[in-house]
């Protein structure tokens, strides 16, 4: 004999049936996330209505622009706050690095465009000592950056 069942979904039947048929024996069964959402074992993606959210590679870009991925959501870590006595420090250590004063023998002249020249000369007139110069600012940063490249440089000079 057929029974008459109506097409309401299953969450309607239990919520719409008399509390003596409503079960809640295992209720931490009840409480389990369903992970077939974002399922990675295609199941007839054609007819399921899964195949939005899979991520099997045929559906693996946004249907919609706005939309954010869930590598866009994860939140970055936060920076911690650098306080008035560690950049004292840094100071010191880029003022003894870079802004000391030096007398440079067998200078040479370079051209470098007026922005440059003129953002390099506020840098060291403002954080510099008084006998800091461009020029001895520009050879510290050069000297730094040299040896910083220089296994690069010899490869690549190599090639």
């Amino acid at each position: 004999m057929k029974t008459n069942k109506s097409t309401a979904s299953k969450s309607t039947e239990l919520t719409d049936a008399p509390e003596s048929k409503v079960s809640t024996i295992k209720s931490q069964i009840i409480m389990q996330p369903d992970n077939s959402i974002n399922s990675t074992i295609p199941v007839n993606p054609v007819n399921s209505d899964n195949a939005v959210n899979s991520t099997n590679p045929t559906n693996t870009d946004n249907l919609f622009d706005n939309e954010q991925t869930a590598t866009d959501t994860t939140e970055q870590p936060k920076q911690q706050r650098v306080g008035k006595q560690q950049r004292k420090l840094d100071y010191a250590e880029f003022k003894a690095t870079y802004l000391t004063p030096a007398k440079l023998m067998k200078r040479h002249q370079v051209n470098i465009e007026d922005s440059v020249w003129a953002k390099l000369e506020r840098i060291a007139r403002i954080l510099g000592d008084r006998d800091t110069t461009v020029g001895s600012y520009i050879n510290a940063v050069l000297l730094e950056h040299l040896n910083l490249y220089a296994d690069d440089i010899e490869i690549w000079r190599k090639l």
